[in-house]
């Protein structure tokens, strides 16, 4: 399997519980429906330590696919703004994303077993 990694901040002036309610309510059920090479989708949302400086990001989003085939197939969609799913996700992130400030990378994963 193939592994993609997210780092997403969320907008100036957007809280963390409205930035949480529109990743789930809205952003991630268009991703289940338009991007249909998924195997697992995974959001993790950091919580700050006591005494500690917020989190560098919002959300850590996995996603887990086939094949790089499946990866590239998503990115090609996402990447492409000028699509009609390009454009569902791209006005989509506007609303809650900082988009400057979220970042993707393409993960070899290595896992002990305990």
């Amino acid at each position: 399997m193939i592994k993609t990694i997210s780092f997403m901040k969320r907008k100036p002036g957007l809280s963390r519980e409205d930035f949480i309610r529109h990743y789930e309510e809205h952003h991630a059920p268009l991703a289940l429906k338009h991007l249909p090479t998924f195997r697992k989708y995974v959001r993790n949302y950091p919580v700050a330590m006591p005494g500690a400086d917020e989190p560098e990001f919002d959300c850590m989003t996995e996603f887990w696919f086939d094949d790089i085939e499946g990866a590239l197939k998503v990115q090609e969609i996402l990447g492409d703004y000028k699509t009609e799913v390009g454009r569902i996700f791209l006005e989509d992130e506007e609303r809650f994303l900082d988009r400057s400030r979220s970042r993707s990378f393409l993960i070899d994963e290595r896992a002990s077993q305990i």
